[in-house]
């Protein structure tokens, strides 16, 4: 059950010096404008005085490239220093990295270990990630009974993807009665070093989840041809985020075209480009769609990670988008994997966050299997489904997958990769082009 976990959060929690605090905002501001050399600055005095929320933040920095070269390693004493003083955001972090060998010798028991403390405290992710290795019987003694109340305690903290394996855990009516009562007697109990750290301030978070991207201009290509897919009215409706990779063929996910498990009428879709502030630069309505053969249209309920490198589609416009496109290239996982670790990987899209406006985030890891499978940790919400996933190509951003699920508990997202679609865009291209008989 448990394949890569990705942690993708930086979080400032609130002190109770001002002075301290003060710094803290001074941080999050210099982080937001991108300028994180200056964020450093300001997190390792405290840092280096023991506060376990820089400490955390600069392991974060340190894991994901924000400031410094990326180093996994060098994340980890970070880490250590701040779950060793309770953080629990720190200590998930900590297990996450030991479940997958990211820095670290990879070590399930002490893994489960940091997951423990940390949803002991409440925190619903580790929760999870506890219970599917009891579950697995990963790292602890398989036990269906106590894995399966961690799943419930998470479902009640927000993870989406508990109650459905919740429901999969087969138990007898006895067994669901003993974790009914381990779910009664597990009430949070923030370890008594976090006096001081235990109370968040919403307005000192940095980001949460993984919604640490920053605006970008949309007047500015790419993003200039990254929009909004909608099927209805964009402030009523649902929507998904599309690419323009031909002046009338829009990129997007297969199922960001579904009613249920039917696909709506190409006229109810519509294409907002460079959408800013909620004000697209323009809009065109669709003509028709080219779907991937290998679709299965199904409920969202029921989407496994199976379907994802098929869940791609295209949406041929009825006029022109007056935008500049954006080209689609396929690479070798070997490519993929360059690309990551030169930190040119990156994408736009239009979250649930920040809906009226294009979100990016540089530096994304990424991988891809033989299947077409791409794994990333980069942006995952609502709305950031279709999402282009881009890549340098000789210095130029180009498609090399879309967005078609996450693992929210796991902070991964996973994508079609450009093998699976650049084909079609490559013969959906040369049909608009070709002169009208």
């Amino acid at each position: 059950m448990i394949k890569q976990a990705l942690a993708g959060l930086i979080v400032f929690f609130g002190l109770a010096d001002p002075l301290a605090a003060a710094e803290l905002d001074d941080a999050v501001a210099a982080a937001h404008r991108g300028d994180y050399a200056a964020a450093l600055r300001r997190l390792s005095p405290l840092a280096d005085k023991g506060d376990a929320r820089a400490q955390f933040d600069i392991g974060f920095m340190h894991a994901y490239g924000w400031g410094v070269p990326r180093d996994a390693a060098a994340a980890i004493p970070w880490y250590r220093k701040a779950a060793d003083q309770g953080l629990a955001v720190a200590q998930h972090a900590l297990g996450l990295a030991l479940v997958n060998g990211d820095g670290v010798r990879p070590d399930d028991a002490e893994a489960a270990r940091w997951f423990a403390r940390a949803a002991a405290q409440g925190f619903a992710q580790a929760q999870f990630m506890r219970g599917l290795m009891a579950l697995d019987g990963r790292g602890v003694e398989k036990d269906p009974v106590q894995g399966y109340a961690f799943i419930v305690m998470a479902a009640q903290g927000g993870v989406r993807s508990a109650p459905r394996v919740a429901q999969a855990v087969p138990l007898t009516a006895s067994q669901r009665a003993q974790a009914q009562d381990i779910i009664a007697q597990g009430k949070p109990k923030p370890e008594s070093s976090l006096a001081s750290v235990s109370d968040p301030r919403p307005e000192e978070l940095l980001g949460l989840d993984r919604h640490i991207g920053e605006v970008v201009d949309a007047t500015i290509w790419p993003a200039s041809a990254i929009g909004v897919v909608t099927m209805a009215r964009f402030d009523r409706g649902g929507w998904c985020t599309g690419t323009l990779v031909a002046p009338k063929v829009v990129l997007t996910a297969a199922h960001c075209l579904l009613n249920g498990t039917d696909f709506v009428t190409p006229g109810n879709v519509h294409f907002l480009a460079g959408m800013d502030k909620g004000t697209p630069a323009s809009s065109a309505a669709a003509e028709r769609f080219i779907l991937a053969k290998d679709f299965v249209p199904t409920l969202k309920e029921r989407w496994t990670v199976d379907r994802s490198p098929a869940d791609w589609a295209l949406i041929v416009l009825k006029d022109a988008v007056p935008a500049r496109p954006v080209a689609v290239k396929a690479l070798s996982r070997e490519q993929v994997q360059a690309a990551a670790q030169a930190g040119t990987i990156s994408e736009i899209g239009y979250g649930e966050e920040r809906r009226y406006s294009p979100t990016a985030l540089k530096n994304c890891r990424a991988d891809r299997d033989d299947r077409g499978l791409m794994l990333l940790q980069c942006l995952a919400n609502h709305g950031y489904s279709g999402s282009p996933i881009l890549a340098d190509i000789d210095g130029t951003p180009a498609v090399i997958g879309i967005l078609s699920a996450i693992q929210e508990e796991k902070r991964l997202s996973i994508a079609a990769s450009a093998s699976q679609f650049e084909a079609a865009v490559r013969e959906a291209i040369a049909a608009e082009s070709a002169p009208a008989r």
